[in-house]
């Protein structure tokens, strides 16, 4: 007679990955608001989407490292993340295109002495006819992983060999993110100021990464485990920092700082991803 699986394994092998699951889809949609905003006004304006890209290589990463491994947690957990990163991008592009045009309707309207029509249909046969720089930056990541996964799986090595050369490419591709959480404590660090820090987020994530850390554990995964712990240091470290420093925001033209409780305040964006290699920060400025 089989023993029943204890209380801690079901909570480490499954009641956790699931957990990460949601958590890891809530991350992934934090750019959603942010890129609706930039639709309604026609610019991207400030807002970075190349954590996007990244974005999309590493959900392709985890998914392939998933069918691997046949970790379905791992498979849900970016199925949902690469379908949202298709969209992010999609629009990007569609708005660089689109400031793009305006740009050159207005400079060929000058030119052709104010027809308009004439000015609008050369600057969409010139806009048309190049790659904006976020569709250069998508598909380089993606020719990448197209040439790994297609290596991987046409050379005649083990399922171990396979799992680490995909293991180590997506958390390579990971370095990209942390360089975000590590912007905002150093930026914190110098000005005693903790307002670029959006406190829901940084709790999120620091589960988030939490939670994958319990998991990767359990099944004594490292390529999940090494992402995912220094994602939560680095939440452990803003938290700290959170708590050292007060929130303040400066009143622009004056002198005068008005310390802020909670987490009011304008946002800007940003990707970091979290969850076993999926860091995503998004910050309120």
């Amino acid at each position: 007679m089989s023993e029943s699986p204890s209380l801690g394994f079901i909570l480490a092998d499954y009641v956790a990955p699931t957990i990460g699951c949601i958590l890891s889809t809530l991350t992934f949609s934090a750019p959603i608001k942010s890129l609706l905003t930039a639709i309604k006004s026609g610019s991207l304006g400030s807002l970075n989407c190349t954590p996007w890209a990244f974005m999309t290589g590493n959900t392709i990463g985890w998914l392939a490292y998933s069918f691997i491994t046949l970790d379905l947690f791992v498979f849900f957990a970016n199925a949902p993340g690469l379908l949202i990163s298709i969209w992010l991008n999609t629009g990007a592009m569609k708005l660089q295109y689109y400031e793009e045009l305006v740009k050159r309707s207005a400079s060929d309207n000058n030119s052709n002495g104010g027809d308009d029509a004439i000015s609008v249909q050369t600057a969409k046969i010139d806009c048309f006819s190049q790659l904006t720089s976020h569709e250069i930056k998508v598909l380089q990541i993606v020719l990448v992983w197209v040439i790994i996964l297609s290596t991987t799986s046409l050379i005649p090595v083990g399922i171990e060999e396979m799992k680490f050369i995909v293991g180590v490419a997506v958390n390579i591709n990971l370095i990209f993110f942390y360089a975000a959480p590590l912007s905002t404590i150093a930026t914190v660090i110098r000005t005693k100021n903790s307002a670029s820090i959006h406190f829901w987020t940084m709790a999120m994530n620091t589960s988030n990464a939490f939670f994958w850390c319990v998991y990767s554990l359990a099944i004594q995964d490292y390529y999940i485990l090494i992402p995912n712990g220094l994602g939560f240091v680095f939440g452990l470290l803003q938290v700290a920092l959170y708590q050292c420093f007060p929130r303040s925001e400066v009143i622009e033209g004056t002198d005068s700082v008005t310390e802020l409780s909670g987490d009011e305040g304008d946002c800007t964006e940003q990707l970091t991803r979290s969850h076993y290699g999926n860091v995503a920060e998004s910050e309120i400025i």
